[in-house]
């Protein structure tokens, strides 16, 4: 195939200053670089196109030429930047992987997210949401503690190692200042006790394709150091899992019972379905003291940082199913291709390859 690789990518290293923060969510160019050799190991030609504000033109020149858009790309500017380069995709009327435009406003709205899954019965920590002049009056409607979150931000930007709140008069001071950090609305959601898995899934079930879990991965909290607080902050994602003790950090896979082990993987495809996802989507999901799962996030996005050497939760999992970087990345293309043959009316013109090789180790 002819495949053109649409990504943000990183200028600034990780840290607290107001661009690295911006950039957060993107990807570094070894990834990049990881990828694209990964799209050409696999046999097809592979064209980069950096997801910035001629992205548009460059794909509309492409499109005759292209059979689709591996896309990874986080967008730039507002609430609903996931969505931009899809949006274009569609409007362009050129096939690409992952979720669509809709899947991606909603997901990356951790708000909005759980509203929907919530319609759909689904467990999920209690949360208030603040924005420009929120009273603390409702702060009453919590349990605590709390953990304090930008609503619409990834790579737990904005969600750092001080952000678990104990005492309700804490409360209001770290949400103006989170707020005054990021753009948009804070979620505030009870903060759940229990063990913390993430898992990623793989596939299409409207398009005959049934999803596919790969191993599941822990947050081993015994591998913190003391002044790390029991989740996923900032500090912990960019700079703990990144030495060489917080490698133990991710068990995968995951210590489970059976029973334990199909309620997680089940929990996290209704939360999948919910939300019309396509290709692959990671969940986020924790325990609450009474050792029932629950629905933290769901990442239509999930990293792919290349260096085994480093912790990246999709990864991670693939090495666990015994597939390499190139598989791991053939696998998505596979599914977007299947999806784009199953959803057209004309005959198939994408070779698929061999689908019995699909099937991933547990």
């Amino acid at each position: 195939m002819r495949v053109a690789f649409t990504y943000n990518v990183r200028h600034e290293g990780a840290g607290f200053d107001e661009v690295s923060q911006a950039e957060a969510e993107f990807d570094e160019p070894a990834t990049i670089a990881a990828i694209h050799e990964a799209i050409e190991a696999n046999g097809h030609t592979c064209i980069d196109v950096e997801a910035d504000e001629d992205a548009y033109e460059t794909l509309r020149a492409l499109r005759p030429t292209i059979d689709l858009v591996f896309n990874i790309a986080e967008g730039r500017r507002g609430q609903s930047r996931e969505a931009q380069m899809p949006a274009m995709l569609e409007m362009l009327d050129i096939p690409f992987s992952h979720s669509g435009s809709l899947t991606h406003a909603i997901a990356l709205d951790k708000a909005l997210t759980k509203k929907v899954w919530r319609f759909h019965g689904l467990p999920t920590p209690r949360f208030l949401v603040f924005g420009d002049g929120a009273s603390e009056n409702v702060v009453d409607a919590l349990r605590f503690p709390v953990l304090v979150k930008p609503n619409a931000e990834g790579s737990s930007k904005g969600l750092f190692n001080d952000n678990l709140i104990e005492h309700p008069s804490d409360l209001m001071r770290k949400v103006e200042e989170i707020h005054a950090l990021v753009d948009g609305a804070i979620l505030v959601e009870e903060y759940l006790a229990g063990r913390e898995f993430t898992i990623t899934l793989m596939g299409n079930p409207a398009f005959g394709d049934p999803l596919l879990a790969l191993p599941i991965v822990e947050q081993n909290f015994d591998a913190f150091p003391p002044e790390l607080r029991h989740f996923a902050s900032y500090e912990v994602k960019w700079f703990f899992e990144d030495s060489e003790a917080g490698r133990r950090a991710a068990i995968c896979p995951a210590d489970l019972t059976p029973s334990l082990q199909a309620e997680i993987e089940q929990l996290a495809m209704q939360a999948f379905t919910a939300l019309e996802c396509r290709d692959v989507a990671r969940v986020d999901i924790r325990m609450d003291g009474e050792g029932r799962p629950q629905l933290l996030e769901i990442n239509t996005l999930p990293g792919m940082y290349h260096d085994p050497l480093s912790v990246s939760y999709f990864p991670v999992a693939a090495r666990a199913a015994g597939w390499d970087y190139a598989r791991m990345i053939q696998e998505i293309l596979v599914r977007t291709a299947s999806r784009i043959v199953a959803g057209s009316d004309g005959p198939p013109v994408i070779d698929l390859g061999d689908r019995d090789a699909r099937t991933a180790s547990r």
